[in-house]
């Protein structure tokens, strides 16, 4: 008896953290859809409940405004990105397989999605906001961990790993709104811009000793 007493409270519990995360998810995936469509100057949090089963006030049990909410898609977003470069640049074994790799992991990302291809195409000033939030850092950190490493490995020329983490960010995201803007998306295209263009500058850059 004590211990059917003992676990319907923790059942209960256990159900109510299910709903709160399923909600949050909920949320989540409503805003990144209403962010695609509408741009995130025009989307405003009525039009993210509206598109789930969810009260108007139920928004802010998990999130303050549109900004958190827009911070959370592009975390989410960002998680998946680290996810791949893991298996991608991170094996590579020469240069160019890098470089390749960790343009690729982006381009393609973008590129795949139907969704996030007009998210991108909508909302890059406000994702420029977001570059320096701990979850979009989070890349900036695992790219220049890959760089140490890929070094160490003799994969990379020993370069300050700093100055080259922040050139191949920048071209990434610099590339990409380009490359989101035209008709048809060409990632493939993008990555072998990108590819060449350091593999053609690295070789000029100087060794640290």
């Amino acid at each position: 008896m004590n211990e059917q007493v003992v676990a319907m409270p923790r059942a209960r519990s256990s159900r109510r953290e299910q709903n709160k995360a399923e909600n949050r998810t909920a949320l989540v995936k409503a805003a990144r859809a209403v962010f695609a469509e509408m741009g995130y100057g025009a989307a405003s949090v009525r039009d993210i409940v509206r598109r789930t089963d969810l009260a108007s006030g139920t928004f802010y049990n998990y999130f303050k405004d549109k900004d958190e909410i827009f911070e959370a898609v592009v975390g989410e977003l960002t998680g998946e990105i680290l996810r791949r470069h893991n298996a991608g640049r991170a094996r590579a074994t020469t240069t160019e397989e890098f470089m390749r790799r960790h343009y690729a992991v982006y381009f393609d990302f973008i590129a795949e999605d139907a969704e996030l291809l007009a998210m991108a195409r909508r909302n890059f000033t406000a994702i420029r906001t977001l570059l320096d939030k701990p979850d979009v850092r989070a890349l900036a950190r695992a790219l220049n961990d890959d760089i140490r490493n890929a070094i160490a490995a003799g994969v990379l020329p020993n370069v300050d790993v700093g100055l080259l983490g922040a050139s191949m960010a920048g071209i990434a995201f610099e590339v990409s709104v380009v490359m989101v803007a035209r008709d048809p998306v060409d990632p493939a295209g993008a990555a072998d811009f990108a590819t060449r263009l350091m593999m053609g500058g690295l070789a000029a850059l100087p060794l640290r000793g």
